[in-house]
């Protein structure tokens, strides 16, 4: 149960008051917003699960916040299915009625059909967990595209009545200075680069190089950024804790804890599953705390 992705997010939570500092209240918030499956002729159905599984809490309050997890159920029903349908019932019908036609008429059938189509088709499911730090005011989502975040953010604005989260808001340019760090290997000391990067030409016909496993210090590199390519993608190691890639919007990709760090602070496992879950999720919650405190930092992002 950890993140592979995350979109962070500043968020000012005093306005929630006991509904976000009283672990009871937080909890039935969640479960008064619970996931349903997609019904009718929904396309897409989102909402709060229990944490760990059936009949087990909403949430998990570590020691500076909460985790929580909302499932996604989307019906697959591509556009092209509909378009090609349609034109069969269309000219069917105006082979019948020996007529073209309208436009009112054209859409009630595309409603019947897109309703019928709903019905059978399949759906998917997907999860996203969140983290909240409430004394930091920060909140993580496990998404990789800021559309799925922000159903997330919806969900707990549903929840929670409020829930002011704002994407981070740097005072820097944060390509230029990501390529500092390679180029001048001015890198933060808790952080190490890694071997992949992207390249970016700042010029709207320049393309993107993707280098993967390179020593990103060699002069083959250099020469593309003396060409006038900046880092839009990076891979990091933080605190020899996590390895991670970090986006020019200061997203988080391929997020992984290093097997040194779990062996070293992670718990045998027990029998309890709930209780080794709960492990996880307090180292989690406490790196993803520090890290995101320091992209913050070093990025100079309004609070």
């Amino acid at each position: 149960m950890w993140f592979k992705s995350a979109r962070l997010y500043t968020v000012d939570l005093h306005e929630l008051g006991d509904t976000i500092n009283d672990e009871i209240q937080f909890e039935d918030a969640l479960q008064g917003a619970p996931f349903r499956p997609v019904q009718g002729n929904e396309i897409s159905s989102i909402g709060f699960v229990p944490l760990y599984g059936d009949n087990t809490p909403y949430s998990f309050k570590t020691a500076g916040g909460y985790f929580c997890k909302l499932v996604e159920e989307t019906k697959l029903l591509p556009s092209s299915v509909i378009r090609t349908q349609l034109q069969e019932l269309i000219a069917s019908k105006e082979q019948e009625l020996q007529r073209e036609l309208r436009k009112n008429e054209k859409e009630s059938l595309k409603t019947a059909l897109t309703g019928k189509l709903l019905s059978q088709a399949f759906a998917t499911r997907r999860e996203m967990l969140v983290y909240i730090h409430v004394e930091h005011g920060i909140c993580a989502v496990s998404a990789s595209s800021a559309k799925r975040a922000e159903k997330a953010l919806a969900m707990l604005r549903e929840a929670l009545v409020s829930f002011p989260a704002k994407v981070l808001q740097p005072r820097c340019a944060v390509e230029e200075r990501m390529t500092s760090w390679i180029s001048e290997g001015e890198i933060p000391s808790d952080f190490t680069v890694g071997t992949d990067v992207v390249l970016k030409s700042t010029d709207d016909e320049g393309g993107v190089i993707r280098i993967s496993r390179e020593d990103l210090s060699s002069d083959e590199i250099a020469v593309h950024i003396q060409a006038g390519k900046v880092v839009t993608e990076l891979q990091l190691l933080y605190s020899d804790s996590l390895s991670l890639v970090l986006t020019s919007d200061l997203s988080l990709k391929r997020i992984r804890p290093t097997d040194q760090y779990l062996e070293k602070n992670l718990p045998e496992k027990s029998e309890d599953r709930i209780a080794d879950l709960q492990a996880h999720l307090v180292l989690q919650g406490d790196l993803l705390d520090k890290l995101s405190c320091r992209i913050l930092e070093i990025f100079d992002c309004e609070r």
